[in-house]
């Protein structure tokens, strides 16, 4: 089994057929909190992988994870997925609708991490500076992660910008011993 094709085609399936319904952005929606329960949680995944659980007790498992009131876009799709036993690669489908959903959207997603949080007026000159390169809109996630010692990792879709403190005393380090080991 293909596990790279499968999803995508029935994402896209579900993205025609959303778009067919003038419900893409709600399904949108669904997927997001779907993926992110799939993240949070990796239990669901195993509960829905589980062969004692019954058809009903996955869907409801999933209408859950998306948010609790699924759309009807939603719930026929549970059901095919269902009825052709590819439960297993719900989580994939989900990310796949979504990146449909960004690139027929010009949504750019990116991730902001620094030591400590950020104030709302420089993330919104950030999103604001995004925006104005990729003439689109843009999700921006931001992570405090007090490990980088300070500075910032920014990463937006296949770019990363590390200027965090931790990699340059890393850097430093580096250059030490390799300086270090030409002497001795």
């Amino acid at each position: 089994m293909n596990t790279g094709m499968i999803p995508s085609r029935y994402a896209k399936a579900l993205y025609e057929y959303a778009g067919e319904k003038s419900a893409t952005e709600r399904v949108y929606g669904e997927m997001q909190r779907l993926a992110g329960s799939f993240a949070a949680e990796p239990a669901l995944r195993r509960a829905l992988d589980n062969p004692v659980l019954t058809p009903e007790q996955k869907s409801g498992l999933v209408y859950n994870a998306a948010g609790g009131d699924p759309s009807d876009e939603l719930k026929r799709f549970v059901e095919l997925v269902l009825s052709h036993k590819r439960m297993q690669l719900l989580h994939r489908m989900a990310l796949d609708y979504m990146a449909l959903y960004r690139r027929a959207h010009n949504i750019s997603t990116g991730e902001l991490q620094t030591a400590v949080a950020v104030d709302e007026t420089t993330e919104q000159r950030l999103k604001e500076w995004i925006v104005s390169r990729t003439h689109g809109t843009v999700e921006l996630r931001t992570l405090v992660r007090p490990d980088i010692l300070g500075g910032f990792i920014f990463e937006m879709n296949s770019m990363r910008l590390d200027a965090s403190v931790a990699t340059q005393l890393r850097e430093i380090r580096e250059q030490f011993i390799d300086r270090n080991k030409r002497i001795v």
